[in-house]
């Protein structure tokens, strides 16, 4: 909290100085599209009108839509994403530096970086997703790139929005914000409130399968007078808290269970719910001075989830298949009837099914200083950020007997003594990075540095009441005490009015603490853009030389064997490449009616590059493909507007075969599948519109996912939703 006072103390010391007409309370790395297609590299801005054509409400599908992202979904709500950059490994979106407003929003970023909080879409204004040398200011995950999520921002004058939507499953989503703005000081209040029973059934319960998610935003800023010369001064105060309870489970289906019906849960899953909370501060100061700028911000994240979920099927061992959820699953598609009779509670004798209240505490503080200098022909930025974060293990295991598609009583079991349930892990980081861009008029380079240095220490203690750590087993541990630097260098070259080409190589890495060396690769981007007053163009080749790939053992993802969460495996060399194509353009008939087409497509060739044993990545042998990351993947978006208010659109979803493990062993293929959406909207003046949106027209039930836990999951069935907006 002395970061907090800091700020406050400086931003009244120098409130009442003269100033210009800025306003950054919304903290972007590109700014608008525009600016996105001038960065020596590869970037892209999803804005707010953007977003309100489908009003989408799971990232996944909002992220489709640009090139070099993929994803692996899970529940079909985008609730947990799984999101990687160019063939960053997927899980948990551990190796993409997620951001809102500039601030890190992992919940541990180097503790533990898996990101089972994200940012509620449906209320988010705006996406940029950053990739190539530009990204090296945003780490600490710097192989593929950043997203930084960009929140409501308070309005230019007075006024709001109330958005209210209504859909199959008993869905409902009312997003209200309203901005009170003065000369020199403003407010917004926002509230996103978000519930559903859930698209899927539970065999032999009525339970709901959804989620009940509630968010509220709360934003002060106070600044100089901006219609005065001189130094403008800004403070911007940031509140957002959120909640969420889903009845959201780690079992999936076998084939043949799936083949039945894609959308059915077993009744053993019945007790499955996850319960969170977050909770965000954050203080930001700018000076502007002309050509030179200075911002600060002080920022504290906390989170705390438990995820009560089956952990372990037939516990007790009657029937030999393995106590693994992955083991019951695997043997039901091997065809073993005991396993798919123990899924679909038609087994003989009872089992034990043990569940795990995965209760986990987080907590993420830092200062993020970055100061720029811009003239006419270059621009410097250097930046430093101090981070502290932790995450706090306490879980309690249950037990229930699983006989006749029934679950019995639950027994609670002993708190946990020495044991890795009972733990904390704290890191320490500092970062610095400084980026310039100079401009030789055609050409414009771009020249960056970063060094990042952390530490990671675990406490493990001996008992549940934590009266003492376990220093005999070797506690408290070292897991990291590491530094690294890397390089970059852009260029873009102005061909005429129209045509750009760039090239773009930085050295990528990411951090580790849990036994493996951290992540090392050479990243090289070379492409080409055209723009006219119609149309845009960009295609782009990269390549990745991993020098070192590790995957992270988590309760989500693929590890084939038996690993301790929180641990990592090296996978050593591994090689990515690919081409990104973006298209758009936009025809007008005679009577004004405007026709947008675009096309985003990604295609992704990843493999190993040697051969090795794992318990994470199995057995390895060198030219296998990395898992859940698919071949390819397109969006092909057609529209209309008219001039009466009348608009729609039409999206075509493509995405390419994967495997969810690196052997690509029976039961562990996902064909290629695809998806249509739809929406149609009318405004009726610049108040009011109402709107209608149809996902997944044609009701595809394929395999999208075999995470976690390698059961089969499908996408969300088709969905009608039809929404009011008001504009005050």
């Amino acid at each position: 909290m002395n970061r907090f006072a800091l700020v406050i103390t400086i931003s009244i010391m120098t409130f009442f100085s003269f100033a210009e007409d800025v306003s950054i309370e919304v903290v972007e790395i590109i700014g608008s599209q525009e600016d996105a297609k001038e960065i020596a590299g590869s970037a892209s801005v999803i804005t707010e009108e953007e977003l309100e054509v489908y009003e989408y409400t799971d990232i996944h599908k909002i992220l489709s839509n640009v090139p070099g992202v993929n994803f692996r979904p899970e529940e079909g709500y985008g609730l947990r994403p799984n999101i990687s950059i160019r063939g960053t490994y997927a899980d948990r979106s551990g190796k993409v530096t997620l951001m809102e407003d500039g601030v890190l929003i992992a919940p541990a970023p180097y503790a533990s970086s898996s990101a089972y909080y994200f940012p509620t879409a449906g209320r988010i204004a705006g996406v940029e997703v950053l990739k190539g040398p530009a990204a090296i200011t945003q780490g600490p995950y710097t192989v593929g790139g950043a997203i930084n999520l960009l929140s409501t921002p308070i309005a230019d004058e007075s006024g709001g929005l109330i958005n209210q939507e209504l859909g199959q499953d008993g869905t409902s989503r009312t997003h209200l914000h309203y901005s009170a703005v003065d000369t020199q000081a403003a407010f917004l209040v926002e509230s996103h409130t978000w519930d559903t029973d859930g698209f899927d059934s539970i065999k032999g319960s009525d339970a709901d399968t959804g989620f009940d998610k509630d968010d509220i935003v709360v934003k002060l800023r106070l600044n100089s007078d901006p219609s005065l010369d001189g130094v403008y001064h800004e403070l911007n105060i940031k509140y957002q808290d959120s909640d969420e309870s889903s009845d959201q489970t780690y079992v999936g289906l076998a084939d043949a269970d799936f083949r039945k019906d894609a959308h059915s849960r077993y009744g053993l899953s019945a007790y499955d719910n996850m319960d969170n909370s977050h909770e965000t501060t954050s203080f930001n100061y700018v000076a502007d001075f002309g050509n030179l700028e200075l911002s600060a911000t002080m920022y504290d994240n906390d989170f705390a989830r438990n995820w009560f979920k089956v952990d372990k099927i037939d516990n007790n061992k009657v029937y030999g298949h393995g106590n693994g959820i992955n083991n019951i699953i695997a043997a039901a598609n091997a065809g073993e009837a005991t396993a798919s009779a123990i899924l679909n509670g038609t087994n003989a004798e009872a089992v034990e099914i043990k569940l795990k209240n995965n209760n986990r505490a987080y907590t993420s503080e830092g200062t993020d200083l970055k100061l720029q200098y811009t003239t006419d022909n270059q621009s410097l930025t250097i930046g430093y950020r101090d981070t502290e974060d932790s995450e706090d293990r306490f879980q309690v295991y249950a037990y229930a007997d699983w006989l006749n598609g029934q679950l019995g009583a639950m027994t609670v079991g002993s708190d946990p003594g020495y044991s890795s349930n009972n733990r904390v892990t704290k890191a320490q980081a500092t970062a610095f990075y400084i980026n310039e861009e100079i401009n030789f008029g055609a050409l414009t380079v771009n020249l960056g540095y970063r060094s990042e240095d952390w530490e990671i220490s675990q406490d493990r203690y001996v008992d549940a009441a934590r009266s003492a750590i376990a220093t005999d087993k070797g506690y408290p541990k070292q897991l990291s005490d590491s530094d690294n630097s890397l390089m970059g260098f852009g260029a873009t070259y102005e061909v005429n009015d129209t045509t750009q080409l760039f090239f773009g190589f930085h050295e990528g890495f990411t951090p580790t603490g849990g036994g493996a060396d951290p992540e090392q690769a050479d990243n090289l981007e070379m492409g080409v853009r055209y723009s006219d007053d119609n149309s845009y163009f960009e295609a782009v080749y990269f390549d990745t030389d991993y020098q070192n790939m590790f995957g992270e053992c988590t309760a989500s993802g693929g590890a084939t064997g038996s690993c301790e969460i929180g641990d990592s495996f090296n996978a050593g060399e591994a090689s990515i490449s690919g081409f990104e194509l973006v298209a758009q353009t936009e025809m007008a008939s005679d009577s004004g009616t405007k026709y947008p087409l675009s096309m985003v497509y990604t295609s992704t060739d990843a493999s190993f590059d040697n051969t090795f044993d794992s318990d994470f990545w199995g057995s390895v042998t060198s030219g296998m493909d990395i898992p859940d990351l698919p071949d390819s993947q397109l969006a092909l978006q057609a529209g209309f507007e008219t001039q009466s208010g009348l608009r729609g659109s039409a999206t075509y979803y493509a995405y390419g075969s994967t495997c969810s493990v690196a052997s690509c062993a029976a039961g562990t293929s996902i064909d290629s599948y695809n998806v249509i959406d739809a929406s149609l909207t009318k405004m009726f003046n610049d108040q009011l519109d109402v709107y209608m949106v149809v996902e997944n027209i044609t009701d595809e039930t394929d395999v999208v996912a075999r995470a976690p836990k390698n059961g089969a999951r499908a996408q969300k069935p088709r969905s009608f939703t039809v929404g009011v907006r008001y504009r005050l």
